[in-house]
């Protein structure tokens, strides 16, 4: 468990990729990618769930200590927050203190796969990957 200042930390820390990256959004795709903060300090990993029967259906997914999910970008389902307020699709989690990444908020004009992606990367301060495979 996180406190709530350092997860804001580690979220405003600038990232950058581990290796050369190219992410995969094809279908089916299930992949980790290692990230870490400029400064080397702190590393990450992000997930990338690509499109499977649903073509909108992808999760992207940023883990700190492999097990604590910092931020989370659902495209296709709607999520209800501890609260009982529904959130319809897209919608960015953000570790909250106490709620972990249960607490979502809507996500407004996103239109593909690959917006979302560029989205969440800007939120969580990685530059945009090059992307490959299953884009719709």
């Amino acid at each position: 468990m996180l406190e709530q200042w350092e997860a804001d930390r580690l979220l405003r820390a600038g990232k950058l990729y581990s290796h050369g990256l190219v992410v995969d959004l094809s279908d089916g795709a299930d992949n980790d990618y290692q990230v870490e903060t400029v400064d080397g300090d702190e590393f990450f990993l992000l997930d990338v769930r690509g499109p499977g029967r649903n073509p909108r259906k992808v999760r992207f997914q940023l883990r700190y200590r492999r097990t604590i999910v910092l931020a989370r970008m659902c495209v296709a389902n709607p999520h209800s927050n501890p609260d009982g307020e529904l959130i319809p699709a897209p919608h960015f989690h953000e570790y909250v203190e106490g709620f972990d990444d249960r607490v979502a908020q809507y996500v407004d004009s996103l239109t593909s796969n690959e917006e979302a992606l560029l989205w969440f990367c800007d939120k969580i301060k990685l530059p945009a990957p090059t992307m490959r495979g299953g884009l719709r």
